[in-house]
């Protein structure tokens, strides 16, 4: 079961993240992480199936819930699709379990970083069935490496 306090952050995908940093910064007075690039990031869609993408991304420092800031390739990241676009993050203990938790509910996997064979790996991103709403499954065993990029 998805636990809302456990909510890590609110992504949002830009264009120029560079420039995103800066605006959202100074408009809301954040500061961020470092960026970091993620080249090659394993990208699995029903689509497109299993392929490298390059990713940069960012948090916001602080808490409790961070602002998520990615820039990357392809419709996935595209800030002009809104289903796509925005979500939020939600650790959870068991990423295959609550995957297939959510799809006996009607939610469809739109994206992951492996194969549904292979459990789809780290994250896993899943839409309503009203395609309302983007939720980023995070699995609790990436949380030291986010910690220690957050300083946390």
């Amino acid at each position: 079961m998805i636990d809302l306090t456990r909510t890590h952050h609110k992504g949002i995908a830009v264009a120029d993240i560079d420039r995103a940093v800066a605006d959202y910064g100074a408009a809301l007075g954040l500061t961020f992480a470092p960026v970091r690039d993620f080249d090659p990031l394993p990208f699995w869609t029903p689509e497109d199936g299993l392929r490298d993408i390059r990713v940069r991304a960012t948090y916001s420092l602080g808490g409790p819930i961070h602002i998520e800031l990615v820039q990357g390739q392809g419709p996935f990241y595209d800030p002009a699709t809104a289903t796509t676009a925005r979500h939020i993050g939600v650790w959870v203990d068991d990423l295959p379990a609550e995957t297939a938790r959510l799809v006996d509910l009607g939610w469809t996997v739109r994206a992951a970083n492996a194969k549904p064979e292979n459990g789809y790996g780290l994250i896993a991103y899943l839409a309503s069935p009203d395609d309302a709403l983007l939720v980023e499954l995070i699995s609790t065993a990436l949380k030291p490496a986010i910690d220690e990029w957050l300083g946390e």
